[in-house]
């Protein structure tokens, strides 16, 4: 009985002293305020010299294609074609002319054609 005691007095934590606060020495607290300056400018330095550029020469790319696409647009705009279930008003929309919704874009949504 004494062995079981003894055992579980050793193998049990000890109450009342936190076990993960304990061998932090000064020096190993201002090593580790170092390497946390120095990854935090590592850090700064990709964000402003890799991630800014980054971001802007995709959106001049980006911007570039779409007006290349709207200038197509303008040139050959896509044709209506009448599907049956296409364009079914059973009421106007409460806004605008009523036959559009907010999301219609004359350049890139065509008009069916009243006859």
């Amino acid at each position: 009985m004494f062995r079981i005691t003894q055992l579980a007095r050793t193998a049990a934590p000890r109450m009342g002293a936190r076990s993960y606060s304990g061998g932090y020495s000064k020096e190993a607290y201002e090593a580790s305020k170092e390497q946390a300056k120095s990854a935090v400018e590592t850090w700064r330095k990709i964000s402003l010299y890799v991630a800014i550029p980054a971001c802007a020469i995709m959106g001049y790319i980006a911007t570039k294609d779409e007006l290349d696409h709207i200038h197509h647009l303008e040139h050959d705009p896509p044709q209506f074609v009448a599907y049956p279930y296409l364009h079914v008003r059973r009421r106007k929309f409460p806004y605008g002319d009523g036959e559009h919704t907010p999301f219609w874009n004359p350049l890139t949504n065509p008009d069916p054609v009243e006859e």
